[in-house]
């Protein structure tokens, strides 16, 4: 079977998904099943912790943190629930970071992942869509728009100026499998035009496959889409 290894983004939320007690652990999972499915993970939090007041809203945060990056696991790596939650308590029995957990702890701790991978709810719907959202060669971080003015020598370039041109400059920031990268693109006015109408085109398209969803009764997940 493959080791797995608990990553130290995700270190504290499975601690406390190890420490909490049982009947709010219950409430939690309660919580997550019923919620409506965000794929922002803040959302999620605005959504739940009005049912865990006893929970910080920081500690919920790395709890949901830690389950989502579980059901990644179990999308990205293709492996069985029994593999999952073996390989995990084998992570955390033998990683010092987790020296202060009785063996009666890590046994409760397999309980919980169990109950956590049966869930049908919020957050294993958010992972597959978060898992399809990464599932590209590059994906796109940022963009800016740099204009400025470009001049037009005349052939004698010490009689002036004979013109100017305005350039825009497009810069596509964007991240791969090797890391973060970005490229730079020259447009004119009319290109600037073109990609205006075409990504205005791409907005009209979206909420028109929104309203088909609706009317078929499908949630409709959009990743900038935030808690009310």
């Amino acid at each position: 079977m493959k080791s797995l290894k608990i990553p130290q983004q995700y270190e504290f939320g499975i601690t406390l998904i190890i420490k909490i007690d049982e009947p709010l652990f219950n409430r939690l999972l309660k919580a997550i099943t019923e919620v409506h499915p965000f794929v922002d993970i803040d959302s999620l939090v605005w959504e739940i912790s009005p049912k865990i007041e006893e929970v910080p809203i920081d500690d919920l945060q790395e709890i949901l943190k830690a389950i989502r990056s579980i059901y990644s696991l179990r999308i990205q790596e293709n492996l069985k629930n029994s593999e999952i939650i073996t390989g995990l308590v084998n992570a955390v029995s033998s990683d010092d970071t987790f020296s202060e957990f009785s063996s009666q702890e890590l046994a409760h701790f397999q309980q919980r992942l169990t109950k956590i991978l049966a869930i049908d709810g919020s957050i294993s719907i958010s992972s597959q869509a978060i898992s399809l959202l990464q599932d590209y060669d590059s994906i796109f971080l940022n963009s800016r728009i740099i204009t400025d003015v470009r001049p037009v020598f005349k052939t004698e370039t010490k009689e002036g100026i004979a013109g100017a041109l305005v350039v825009h400059t497009l810069k596509i920031a964007y991240q791969d499998a090797s890391g973060s990268k970005e490229f730079y693109v020259a447009l004119d006015s009319t290109d600037v035009k073109k990609l205006q109408e075409q990504l205005s085109q791409s907005l009209i398209e979206a909420d028109v496959v929104q309203s088909m969803l609706n009317k078929a009764d499908v949630i409709y997940l959009d990743p900038n889409s935030s808690s009310k």
